[in-house]
């Protein structure tokens, strides 16, 4: 096996070191802002358009009916009190006249929203095409690799690539993963409270097994206390599969050596995934040297707040197909007050819920009385 230029220790390591140096949680970088205020310009014109969208359709609405009040005054007028048939005319020409208005002013409408579409659009294309060009350092071997965007079968992943402090993490390991199938896949989720990111580790999963990379999708999920009882024979239906731990730091070290050489590609040949809080992942490494390669790649979700938990919801939706507007958005923000920060599982199951009941009902629209 050829030894990694660097593997997720390091990568840890460097986050403490950051932090030590600072005496306090390591701020956005610049390219860090530069994505954050990106995504607020682009909400802030989300925004924007919708508000525009509504005046206009209050604006179409009110002409349309001061055209109807118009057109009824002057067939009154024109009609000069006659009845019969020539009244009749006046009404059709005046219904008529309203139509066309109607007409037009819906034309108008629904090529402004068209345009407003394909910009959205172009937007999201220049970002995509941005990132995919950017070159950045393959973990493996230390050598320049072009960052590639996720192929559409990993779209349990999409939803996370909006998070400024994650989304590159994921790339690289996806596009480093994909040009070296035979070194180790194994992968370190770093959360806030060594809980609440196994849903992560599920998405790299699933989009492992849509993609070719595994052999099964098969997912078993253990936190660290439970896998120290159990013996190896327990996991011997995973072969292909993957192992997810959670709060990975209170693994017993012997423990973890034996699932890593039980999950060998000459074994049972599982991906095995660390879910935990970077002191505690970083003394484990730390006291557990012999499987530090064994873990190349680090996804940092640790400094994950309001705004990516809602990016998150908003690739969700968009993954099961249903919409949502900016009420529900604020109801979500709302919820969040409930759970622990980052905790992702316990949003999702939030999210999922909400979903149900949504298409229990037949829609594909998020309503309030779904959060029921």
């Amino acid at each position: 096996m050829i030894k990694p230029f660097k593997n997720a220790y390091e990568a840890i390591k460097k986050l403490l070191a950051s932090f030590k140096k600072n005496k306090k949680e390591v701020g956005p970088t610049p390219e860090e802002l530069q994505k954050i205020e990106a995504e607020k310009r682009a909400a802030e014109e989300a925004a924007r358009a919708a508000e525009l969208a509504k005046h206009e359709e209050e604006e179409k609405q009110r002409i349309l009916e001061a055209k109807a009040k118009a057109a009824e005054e002057k067939a009154k007028k024109n009609a000069g009190g006659k009845k019969g048939s020539k009244g009749q005319n006046q009404k059709k020409n005046a219904a008529a006249t309203i139509a066309a208005g109607e007409a037009a002013e819906q034309k108008k409408y629904e090529e402004e929203v068209k345009k407003r579409a394909e910009r959205a659009a172009k937007r999201e294309q220049e970002d995509q095409k941005e990132e995919s060009g950017k070159k950045i350092v393959d973990p493996v071997n230390g050598e320049d690799m072009e960052l590639l965007p996720l192929p559409d079968e990993a779209v349990f992943l999409q939803k996370y690539l909006k998070i400024a402090t994650t989304s590159e993490d994921i790339l690289v390991a996806f596009n480093s993963i994909q040009k070296h199938p035979d070194m180790p896949k194994n992968i370190v989720v770093l959360g806030r409270n060594g809980f609440g990111t196994t849903k992560v580790g599920e998405d790299f999963a699933r989009s492992f097994f849509a993609t070719g990379l595994i052999k099964s999708d098969k997912i078993a999920k253990i936190k660290a206390k439970q896998l120290n009882k159990i013996g190896l024979e327990k996991l011997e239906g995973l072969k292909g599969g993957c192992l997810i731990i959670e709060n990975a730091g209170l693994v017993a070290p012997a423990k973890l050596v034996e699932v890593i050489k039980n999950s060998a590609p000459d074994e049972n040949d599982y991906v095995v995934m660390l879910t935990g809080e970077i002191d505690s992942l970083a003394g484990f490494f730390e006291d557990n040297q012999e499987i530090v390669d064994s873990f190349i790649y680090l996804i940092d979700i640790h400094k994950i707040r309001e705004r990516g938990m809602i990016s998150i919801a908003r690739g969700y939706f968009k993954e099961k197909e249903v919409k949502a507007d900016k009420a529900i958005f604020e109801r979500l923000k709302n919820s969040l007050k409930t759970m622990e920060t980052g905790n992702i599982d316990r949003f999702i199951e939030l999210l999922d819920g909400i979903i149900d009941k949504c298409k229990a009902r037949g829609g594909d629209e998020v309503l309030a009385e779904d959060f029921q």
